[in-house]
This record gives C-alpha cells, sequence and structure tokens, in this order.
C-alpha cells in the first residue's frame, strides 16, 4: 500500500483543524478583546471626580494611594478639604462639593437635613477615649476612678472623674501622685467645641452624666446643666480646632502638656499600628464609662457622592484600608482582630455607650458655651 495514500488524508485534516483552531483562536482572542475594551470603555465613562469637606482625622485615609488606587477602580477620583465637623454641618455648598463627611451622627443628621438628602452613609465609627500615659493612668487608679484591663488600656468611672474635675482638684492633692505632683489641675483636654466633634462628644458625655444619666432633650435640661459642662472647655485656655494638633502634641509634648485628652480610639490605634514599637512605652489609652461612638457620616449631594458613600460602606478592601487608619466598621470583619494580630489589643466590644443628643439640643448646649466665651 502506498503510505502516502494514508498521511495524505491525515494531513489535510490536521491542516483543517490547525486552520479552524486558528481562526476559531482568532475569534475568541477577538471577543475577549472586544469584551475588555467594552469593560474599559464603560469605567472610563463612569469615572467621576468628586470634592468633599471631611473631618481632619480622615485626611490621611484619603491621601493613601492606596486608597486612592481602591477608588480609581471604582471609577472615582475623590479630592477632599478638612474643616471642623460643625462647619462642614452648616456649610452646604453642592455647587462646590459633592460630598460633606463630617464626624459624629449629631453634625451628619444636620448636614443630611441641610442638603435634604435621600440616604446617608456610616462606613465608619470609633469611640471616644482618653489618651493618656501610665503614670497618670495609675494616679487614677490608686484613687478609685479607673482600673487596667489591657497591656495598655485602662477603663475610667468617667462620674467620678467628673466629681474630681467639680471639685477643682490637683494633681498633686490626688494620692500617690509623685509621678505628677504639679499644681495643674485635674482636667481633661479637648479641641474646641464650637467647632470641633472630639470636644461635642465628650460634652455629649458630661452632660449626660450632669442630667443624671439622660440624654439632654429639652431646654429645661439645657439650661440645667450647662452651668455644671460649661467649665469643662472654659478652664482649659487655648483649644485648638480640629484633633490632629492636639494629638501631635500630645505625642511630642507627652504628660506635661496634656495628661488626659479628648481622643478617638482611631488616632491611637493608626499611631501603634504604624510604630509598634511604642506600645511598650507609657502611652496608654482611657475608655471612659460610659462612653459615646463617633460616627462618620457621609451626606452625599449628588449621585456621585452616592457612588463614594456605597463604595466606602461595602467595598472590601476599602474597609481593610480603614482599619489600618484605626476606624472600626460594618462587615464581618470590624478592626479589632486584626489590630489584635498586630499586638494593638483594644475592646472588641464596648457595652457601656450612650447616644449623643440630637442635633438641635447638642447645638444649644454648645452655643451656651460659646456665649460663655465672649
Amino acid at each position: 500500500m502506498d503510505i502516502r495514500k494514508l498521511v495524505a488524508p491525515v494531513l489535510a485534516i490536521a491542516l483543517l483543524a490547525a486552520v479552524g483552531g486558528g481562526v476559531w483562536y482568532s475569534n475568541a482572542r477577538l471577543d475577549q478583546d472586544k469584551v475588555a475594551a467594552v469593560t474599559a470603555q464603560q469605567v472610563r465613562d463612569r469615572q467621576v471626580t468628586l470634592r468633599g469637606l471631611i473631618g481632619s482625622e480622615k485626611e490621611a485615609f484619603f491621601n493613601d494611594p492606596r486608597v486612592q488606587q481602591a477608588l480609581a477602580a471604582r471609577g472615582l477620583t475623590v479630592t477632599v478639604e478638612k474643616a471642623g465637623s460643625r462647619a462642614i454641618a452648616n456649610r452646604v455648598d453642592a455647587a462646590k462639593y459633592d460630598f460633606g463627611f463630617p464626624s459624629g451622627a449629631p453634625a451628619g443628621q444636620q448636614l443630611k437635613v441641610a442638603a435634604k438628602a435621600a440616604n446617608v452613609y456610616t462606613p465608619f465609627y470609633t469611640p471616644i477615649v482618653f489618651a493618656s500615659w501610665k503614670p497618670i493612668a495609675e494616679i487614677l487608679v490608686a484613687n478609685g476612678i479607673a482600673q487596667r484591663e489591657g497591656d495598655f488600656y485602662y477603663i475610667v468611672d468617667l462620674q467620678r472623674l467628673m466629681t474630681l474635675i467639680e471639685q477643682n482638684a490637683r494633681w498633686r492633692d490626688l494620692k500617690k501622685s509623685e509621678a505628677f505632683a504639679t499644681g495643674k489641675a485635674v482636667l481633661v483636654n479637648s479641641t474646641d467645641v464650637r467647632t470641633s466633634n472630639s470636644a461635642a462628644m465628650y460634652l455629649a458625655l458630661a452632660s449626660y452624666l450632669a442630667n443624671q444619666q439622660q440624654i439632654v432633650q429639652s431646654q429645661e435640661e439645657v439650661d440645667k446643666v450647662l452651668p455644671l459642662v460649661a467649665p469643662l472647655f472654659l478652664r482649659q485656655g487655648f483649644q485648638e480646632q480640629s484633633s490632629a494638633g492636639p494629638f501631635e502634641d500630645y505625642l511630642a509634648l507627652g504628660m506635661g502638656k496634656a495628661p488626659l485628652l479628648a481622643a478617638y480610639e482611631s488616632q491611637m490605634v493608626e499611631f501603634w499600628l504604624r510604630n509598634p514599637d511604642r506600645l511598650k512605652g507609657d502611652m496608654v489609652v482611657l475608655y471612659p464609662r460610659p462612653t459615646v461612638y463617633s460616627k462618620h457620616v457621609l451626606v452625599p449631594y449628588n449621585e456621585k457622592g452616592a457612588r463614594l458613600g456605597e463604595a466606602l460602606d461595602t467595598d472590601p478592601k476599602l474597609r481593610e484600608l480603614a482599619h489600618e487608619y484605626g476606624f472600626r466598621t460594618g462587615g464581618d470583619v470590624k478592626g479589632p482582630e486584626t489590630w489584635a494580630q498586630r499586638g494593638v489589643k483594644v475592646p472588641p466590644v464596648l457595652v457601656d455607650v450612650v447616644d449623643p443628643p440630637s442635633h438641635e439640643w447638642l447645638e444649644r448646649l454648645i452655643q451656651g458655651i460659646e456665649a460663655r466665651f465672649k
């Protein structure tokens, strides 16, 4: 049998298969390229640039290239300006900004009403704490005001601390105060309550205790508690307008400047995550009992702002990055679990938490204190 008669059909079939396979691959590749091109065009079509007003404690988050990259993957390029939360709540400029992102539910509530926003987003939250130092915390322990819970955090009986402040106590007058035997008054330093949310949340806590552990919700109650809470701020002297400045002073100047500083847990956690060697130092965080959560509320002014709010609220990568900045989030992993793996062990759940007054009554408290500054 002529071998060529057998091989020729096989070669022909192989050639046809190769040609057919090449055509199929080319068409499949062409289809894939078309899909990729359409997808890329859709991303470009949905790419938008936004501008918003934010509280200073979120500035580093939005400036992080990883955050910008994650937002860009969702078609969002975000530019931010920082301002005090009270200022943001009273400054709706939809012609210039696409969203406002203050700290604190009362400011968010006010901004939602002013902006006539249908929905708001609360992607981050963090409790109010007192940034302090181990010698200060141990003085409070010796005087029955605090108790140590973890390696570097304490629980503070806020009612007892407020009583001590009301009595105009001096640090040197407390038991076992040798490490800080100064004539400084026992006070909690804060930002300016007229502009900043962290101070407003401290005011919310103080007013709750001054009102027999009831949230202030009438003018009668405002008038009753104002003489008790106003001195907490009037006695401090100079106060900065946002939370970043006092925290930088706390880190740089030590306990002589501010033995107790009203701050956000997120500030402490972020610092320790970035500087794990400082976990073995004298920096400690005190959780007041009760405390209050500061909710970071994004109020969209348009559809672009709503897209940003949804991304921050639901995107797993953005949540993971929020944890890097010390914020607690929703979702299956809320933050403390991941921090603990890196040595930053904080209470995973806080039970004794109160709500701040509504914006109306918190604003009246602030206005009452503001009038006393003049």
